[in-house]
């Protein structure tokens, strides 16, 4: 058995390694949608992880080429465990006991000694891409929807993101979702100085979108400590989001002051992975700006981090790393 090489395993890893159970998918119809595996930065080039969603085990994996795949860890073959033993050579997925290597849809595409490949050798895999600094897989029937509610992030010139935490909670998938749209928490949680409503901007099948304002006519303070009395939040998937807070009543979808970009994942029924980083509009080119725009992404993430941190200690058996 060829050993893969070795990285350091995340705080957060080590914490759903207690979660780990051999037990089979527990049928619970989970939403379909768009759903966040990792940080970007947490997948190394040539690094296979053991990711666990849906109670079904799966090796999330990053190619030397910088591509990334996610396909059920059991190998088709006989049954070992991909995410525990698999290694990346060039833009496959190679099984450390036989060497059967799996292309990024799972599709094997070598068989050492053999001529012909069985039509049945393969893993299931499922659609994955990176946008604003996450890896974003999908769970569902049926192809993708697009995903381009973050797309604005990814934009270098403009932008400055940051990761912030991964946290894993003992509570369902609904209970983080719903919290969203709870405004009852802000006045406790974000220091909200005045009563909030929300009122729908876009409800158009998996497209739904939210605008946060005060519940007065007018605003004379500001919503929190730090921004303005006004929000955008776009579902990104069943349980993730994009907050926009904009420098005015506007709304501007691809130019905001600030972004915080939210996702939760269900491990299985009762565990819950959650991450969230921040997007911060640049003030200007980076080549005489640089200390200033990261000095300006850090004095946001430094006010977003403690609201975000706050929230997941409202579940009991909260871990971050």
């Amino acid at each position: 058995m060829r050993l893969r090489p070795r990285f350091r395993p995340r705080a957060y890893d080590r914490a759903l390694e207690t979660t780990q159970s051999t037990a089979r998918p527990d049928g619970t119809a989970y939403p379909t949608g768009w759903y966040v595996a990792r940080f970007s930065r947490h997948l190394k080039r040539g690094q296979v992880v053991a990711v666990t969603f849906m109670s079904r085990h799966y090796a999330l994996f990053r190619t030397r080429g910088g591509r990334v795949g996610m396909v059920e860890s059991q190998c088709c073959h006989l049954g070992a465990d991909l995410s525990r033993c698999g290694h990346v050579a060039g833009e496959h997925l190679v099984c450390g006991f036989h060497a059967w290597a799996f292309d990024r849809s799972g599709r094997c595409t070598d068989i050492p000694g053999q001529d012909r490949i069985p039509a049945r050798a393969g893993q299931r895999s499922l659609p994955v891409m990176e946008q604003a600094g996450n890896i974003w897989f999908w769970h569902g029937e049926g192809p993708p929807h697009p995903l381009d509610t973050a797309a604005f992030a990814d934009d270098r010139r403009r932008y400055v993101t940051l990761p912030g935490q991964v946290s894993v909670f003992h509570v369902d998938l609904l209970s983080v979702a719903e919290h969203v749209a709870d405004l009852a928490h802000w006045p406790y949680s974000h220091q909200a100085r005045e009563l909030m409503e929300y009122v729908p901007v876009r409800d158009e099948g998996p497209h739904f979108e939210f605008r946060i304002q005060p519940a007065a006519a007018r605003a004379s303070r500001r919503m929190q400590r730090f921004f303005r009395p006004y929000a955008l939040v776009t579902m990104a998937g069943p349980a993730a989001t994009v907050f926009r807070a904009p420098t005015g009543p506007d709304i501007d979808r691809d130019r905001p002051a600030f972004a915080a970009i939210l996702g939760a994942s269900p491990v299985r029924n009762g565990v819950t992975f959650s991450t969230w980083r921040v997007a911060v509009r640049k003030l200007g080119p980076d080549l005489p700006l640089w200390p200033l725009n990261r000095l300006l992404a850090a004095l946001v993430w430094l006010v977003a981090g403690p609201d975000a941190v706050c929230c997941g200690r409202r579940w009991a058996g909260n871990w971050r790393g």
